[in-house]
C-alpha cells in the first residue's frame, strides 16, 4: 500500500521523504548490529508516510474545491416586476374590451343595407410584341430571282451563297428545287466535291462579245478615267476658293468700316481746307523748314537713345518699369502725346483709341443694366 500511495505525492513530498531515508539509512549503517535501531527506523518510515499521505490528500482536495466553485456560479436572482406596470396594462385591456363591444352594438342597431357586388378583379392583359415574320419566295417567285443573279454575277454559288445574297428571304431548301429546275433546263451546270456542291451558269448560253467591243470598251473606260481626273481637280480648285472666302471678313463688317473711314476722311478733309485757307508759305521758306525739321529730328533721336539707355539701366538696377520710372521723373513719352514717325506708331495708336472707345461702351452697358 506504501508504494501506491508514494506514486500519487507530488515531488514536494518526494524530495522530502527521500533526503529522509538517505538519514535513516546512514544510521542503520552505522548500528547495524544493534536491533534497536531497526525499530526506530521502522517507526520513523510509518510517522513519515503518514505524514506525506495526509498533505497530498489536503492538496487534492483544494483543487477539487476549485474546480466546484469555478464552475458553479450563483444564479442571477430574477428581477421583481412591477405591480403597477401590471394593473396598467389589465386597465389597457379592459378599455379595449369596452370599445369592441361599443361598435359591435352600434353595428347591430343600424339598418341592414344591401350587400355589394363583389367586384370582379381585373385581368391584367399582357401584350405580346408579335415577331415580324418575313415572308419567304415560294419556287415559283425564287426562279426568276435565282437566274438573275447567275447572270449578273456570272460566278459559282454554294446554297448559302445564295440564301445570303437574297437577304435570306428563301430557304436552303426551296433553293435546292430551283437548282434541280435549272440544271434540267441546262441553264446552270453543277460541280461537287466530296459533299460540298457548286453551281455556276452554263457559259455555252453566255454572248461572248467580238474583239472590236472589247476594244471599244476600253476606250471608253481610259476616256472615263481621264474625264474623273479632270473632275477631281475642279473640285480642289473650287474648295480651296470656298475656304478662302469663308477666311475673308464678311459684308457687314466692311460696311462698317467703311463708313468709319468716310467719317475720318470728311473730318481731316475739313481740317486741310482750314489749313490751307489761313497759311500760305512759298517754295523757298518750305525747303527751309524740311531743313530745320530734319536737323531737329537727328538731335532728337540722340537724345532719345541716350535717355532711354539711363532708364533702362537704372531699371535694372532699381527692379522697377520703364513706365514707373517715366512716372517718377514726370517725362512725358512720344506715346503719351501721340507724336507719330512711322506707320508702326499710327497703328498702335489706332489700337489704344479702339480699345479706349471699347472700354466706354463696355461701361454704358454696366450703368444700363445697373
Amino acid at each position: 500500500m506504501s508504494r501506491k500511495r508514494k506514486t500519487k505525492h507530488s515531488s514536494t513530498s518526494d524530495s522530502s521523504f527521500s533526503s529522509d531515508l538517505s538519514t535513516d539509512s546512514s544510521d542503520f549503517s552505522d548500528s547495524s548490529d544493534s536491533l534497536d535501531s531497526l525499530d526506530r527506523f521502522e517507526e520513523n518510515l510509518k510517522k513519515k508516510v503518514e505524514s506525506s499521505d495526509s498533505d497530498f490528500v489536503a492538496e487534492q482536495l483544494k483543487k477539487k474545491k476549485k474546480k466546484n466553485t469555478s464552475k458553479k456560479k450563483a444564479p442571477s436572482k430574477p428581477k421583481p416586476k412591477s405591480i403597477k406596470k401590471d394593473n396598467k396594462k389589465s386597465e389597457k385591456k379592459k378599455e379595449k374590451e369596452k370599445k369592441k363591444e361599443k361598435e359591435k352594438e352600434k353595428e347591430k342597431s343600424k339598418p341592414k343595407s344591401k350587400p355589394k357586388p363583389k367586384s370582379k378583379p381585373k385581368t391584367t392583359t399582357t401584350t405580346k410584341k408579335k415577331r415580324q415574320v418575313t415572308k419567304k419566295y415560294t419556287v415559283k417567285e425564287g426562279k426568276p430571282l435565282i437566274k438573275k443573279l447567275f447572270k449578273t454575277k456570272n460566278r459559282p454559288f454554294s446554297a448559302t451563297n445564295i440564301v445570303d445574297n437574297l437577304e435570306s428571304k428563301i430557304t436552303t431548301s426551296t433553293v435546292k428545287k430551283v437548282v434541280e429546275e435549272l440544271l434540267k433546263e441546262s441553264f446552270i451546270t453543277e460541280q461537287s466535291w466530296k459533299k460540298a456542291k457548286i453551281w455556276y451558269i452554263n457559259q455555252a448560253n453566255m454572248q461572248v462579245p467580238d474583239q472590236s467591243v472589247i476594244d471599244n470598251m476600253d476606250d471608253d473606260i481610259k476616256a472615263m478615267k481621264e474625264k474623273k481626273l479632270l473632275l477631281l481637280k475642279k473640285h480642289q480648285t473650287n474648295q480651296n476658293e470656298f475656304t478662302r472666302l469663308n477666311n475673308m471678313m464678311p459684308l457687314t463688317k466692311i460696311s462698317q468700316e467703311v463708313g468709319e473711314l468716310k467719317t475720318t476722311i470728311g473730318e481731316k478733309g475739313e481740317k486741310l481746307e482750314k489749313l490751307k485757307s489761313q497759311v500760305e508759305i512759298s517754295p523757298e521758306e518750305s525747303k527751309s523748314l524740311n531743313k530745320n525739321y530734319d536737323l531737329y529730328r537727328k538731335e532728337w533721336k540722340k537724345r532719345k537713345k541716350i535717355v532711354l539707355d539711363v532708364f533702362s539701366q537704372i531699371s535694372e538696377g532699381s527692379g522697377k518699369s520703364m513706365k514707373e520710372l517715366y512716372e517718377d521723373a514726370e517725362i512725358e513719352t512720344d506715346e503719351s502725346v501721340e507724336m507719330i514717325f512711322n506707320q508702326t506708331d499710327i497703328d498702335s495708336i489706332k489700337k489704344s483709341r479702339e480699345e479706349e472707345k471699347e472700354k466706354e461702351k463696355e461701361k454704358e452697358k454696366e450703368k444700363q443694366d445697373d
